[in-house]
């Protein structure tokens, strides 16, 4: 008795996990973070939010990750979360208004023109 009970037991843990095997698996959980596009009076760029503390910028065919540091007011970012006087590349915006500056040259006349979120389906 104590035998096909437990045969019983053994064939009900085998059934279900191979119906936990067959079951459909979930989709990857999908990001609906804006991409923003500037434009400024020398140059553009793009601005891809990673999440809520990184960004992914991309200028002149080159990417940088930014990490958000402290501001006042308005988002900073900043190249590895380093202070403004250590970080090669910086973005600060307020509103559509944003400060650009790479290796200590800042352009202030960027605006955003386009804000778009990605179409994951």
């Amino acid at each position: 008795m104590f035998s096909s009970i437990r045969n019983g037991a053994i064939a009900a843990v085998v059934l279900g996990g191979l119906t936990a095997c067959s079951s459909p698996q979930q989709p990857a959980v999908k990001s609906n973070y804006p991409v923003l596009q500037y434009t400024c009076d020398q140059q553009s760029f793009q601005v891809t939010q990673l999440s809520g503390e990184q960004i992914l910028l991309l200028i002149d065919g080159t990417e940088y990750h930014l990490h958000r540091v402290p501001s006042a007011s308005g988002i900073k970012y900043t190249l590895d979360g380093q202070s403004q006087a250590e970080s090669e590349v910086e973005l600060f915006s307020k509103g559509r208004e944003s400060l650009l500056t790479i290796a200590g040259d800042t352009d202030d006349t960027c605006l955003m023109t386009t804000r778009s979120i990605p179409n994951n389906q």
